[in-house]
């Protein structure tokens, strides 16, 4: 078994998605709502959440997570994903 070290941003846990491969590194991936949610549930206004992970975003370093923001309209998108693109 292979370990990977990742970095990981500490009362977000539940708002990871998965991995996804950044500047030729495998990081965490964030459901970027969730995360607001998360945040905004340890009594932070949603403006306070948004202002932290635009901070989060902006510094840019090896092994920096990634954040997603998803859509699950099927409407939008239609009824089969898309191939090719997944999320690990």
């Amino acid at each position: 078994m292979l370990d990977i070290e990742v970095v990981a941003i500490e009362g977000l846990d539940a708002a990871i998605i998965g991995t996804t491969v950044r500047n030729d590194r495998e990081v965490l991936a964030y459901d970027y709502d969730k995360a607001i949610a998360i945040i905004m549930a340890k009594g932070h206004t949603e403006q306070y959440a948004e202002e932290y992970l635009a901070e989060v975003t902006s510094t840019e370093f090896d092994g920096a997570p990634a954040f997603v923001y998803l859509d699950n309209d099927q409407e939008h998108y239609g009824s089969s994903p898309t191939i090719g693109l997944t999320v690990h």
